[in-house]
């Protein structure tokens, strides 16, 4: 089915095939629809058409109200029409401030091809379109992290091969998402992902964590076990925190990865491993084998591909987009009545250097989530550490003692971006907006990374 720049999100049955048939009489264009809870599948950043958003009755009015709350949240493109046939009394007048047009069915009927063809000249919808692996993997980090946009080619090649994938990042960068990313868009997709937090794992139960033991193979194996690597299968197998191992247990993975062989502890029976590996460290692993920490053997049968994750002080151009999903998806958690969020709460998130890095303004986002009482996340509702630091700061010194210069190209890198996404990623709208030519934002979207953003 071709995508479409005019889509309807309904759980009516009666009311979808009225409004088909009263377009297609209309226009004759192929209508994409889904039901309330399936539309987020085909929205994206990258589309920026007409939704139209029909209600018929109470139970489907309180899955429309979450629906427009989560556009709303994480500022997605679709210009939104709330078609209204609940009748005199509706549980709808509340959303008229956060749509474009609230339309009473079928007595506006007659306002509808206005709007169509007025809204409707965006980039159209996702609908079984065929994609590249690069488009792909860029509505996704587009969602959540676009800092990582300019490394989607090589992403793109480490998911679509069978290669040793290593990770390097602090504690809370996204290292494992960044591994399901590639799992989930690779060859072995329809396979388990499975982790082990070798961190968390005594010396002495390392190899049977991995490999799995026989019965009676040590005190207390009082029956028998399956290790990671077989039960993961043909899928993907994140080894995190690798550089926690001792130099033992890395010579029995050295071996495992060389030779693709193991036996559970105590057995002598030799198993295949057919997983694929990714490893993750919070360390620089090349310092510490120059430090005798880490063997450079195994380092080097590791390093086939590498993926450096910035703290999150170092991407915040990622704050915003990832507060809005999280605060998207509490609020629909907490059952919240949020539909924005201020622009000084989100400066104050900017502002903080996020030692935790995501894991940490996920705990904020959950917290502030959970306090507030309106529609809208306020400053107030931040707890008091982002608030102090964001008072603190505002208009002070530059933070973290950068540069005025550097703290100039973040500053300006974060207000494209936001414009970029705020007009569909349309360039010429973003340029239009920020009062500057398209080749003046060319120039300023190649030197800060975002060239891999859909060009309109």
């Amino acid at each position: 089915m071709a995508g479409s720049r005019v889509a309807l999100a309904a759980d009516d049955a009666a009311l979808v095939s009225a409004l088909e048939s009263y377009l297609q009489e209309h226009f004759r264009l192929g209508l994409i629809t889904a039901p309330l809870l399936k539309i987020g599948e085909l929205l994206d950043r990258d589309a920026d058409g007409l939704l139209l958003i029909a209600v018929s009755g109470g139970n489907d009015a309180l899955e429309a109200r979450r629906l427009i709350q989560d556009l709303n949240l994480q500022k997605l493109p679709p210009q939104v029409v709330l078609i209204d046939a609940c009748g005199d009394i509706s549980p709808l007048l509340a959303l008229e401030r956060y749509v474009v047009r609230r339309l009473r069915w079928p007595h506006d009927a007659g306002v509808i091809p206005h709007l169509v063809k007025e809204l409707g000249r965006g980039r159209e919808f996702q609908a079984d379109r065929a994609e590249s692996l690069e488009e792909l993997l860029s509505r996704r980090l587009l969602a959540l992290t676009p800092s990582l946009l300019p490394l989607v080619d090589r992403i793109a090649l480490a998911a679509g091969h069978d290669v040793t994938v290593l990770l390097n990042g602090e504690t809370g960068t996204g290292k494992t998402f960044l591994a399901r990313l590639l799992h989930e868009h690779s060859p072995r997709q329809q396979h388990r992902f499975m982790n082990i937090a070798c961190g968390a794992v005594s010396a002495n139960l390392v190899e049977s964590e991995f490999f799995g033991h026989v019965r009676g193979a040590f005190t207390g194996a009082d029956r028998p076990k399956i290790g990671k690597f077989a039960a993961v299968g043909e899928g993907t197998l994140l080894l995190d925190e690798i550089d926690t191992l001792g130099l033992e247990q890395q010579a029995t993975l050295l071996r495992v990865i060389e030779s693709g062989e193991f036996e559970p502890v105590g057995s002598v029976e030799t198993q295949k491993c057919r997983a694929r590996l990714i490893v993750a460290s919070n360390i620089d692993l090349e310092d510490a084998v120059e430090r005798g920490r880490f063997r450079p053997d195994l380092y080097f049968r590791l390093n086939v591909m590498s993926f450096h994750l910035p703290p999150l002080r170092e991407r915040v151009q990622d704050i915003a987009p990832l507060a809005r999903g999280m605060a998207a998806r509490f609020t629909r958690k907490f059952n919240k009545d949020l539909f924005e969020i201020h622009p000084d709460a989100l400066a104050a998130l900017e502002a903080y250097p996020w030692p935790g890095n995501i894991r940490q303004l996920e705990n904020v986002l959950q917290h502030a989530v959970l306090v507030s009482s309106g529609l809208e996340m306020l400053p107030r509702h931040l707890p008091p550490a982002v608030q102090d630091h964001a008072d603190t700061h505002a208009g002070g010194a530059p933070v973290n003692g950068d540069t005025l210069h550097h703290q100039r190209d973040v500053i300006e890198r974060n207000v494209i971006q936001r414009a970029l996404m705020s007009h569909g990623f349309s360039r010429t709208r973003a340029a239009d907006a920020l009062g500057i030519s398209r080749v003046t934002l060319y120039k300023k979207m190649k030197k800060y990374g975002l060239m891999k953003q859909p060009a309109r």
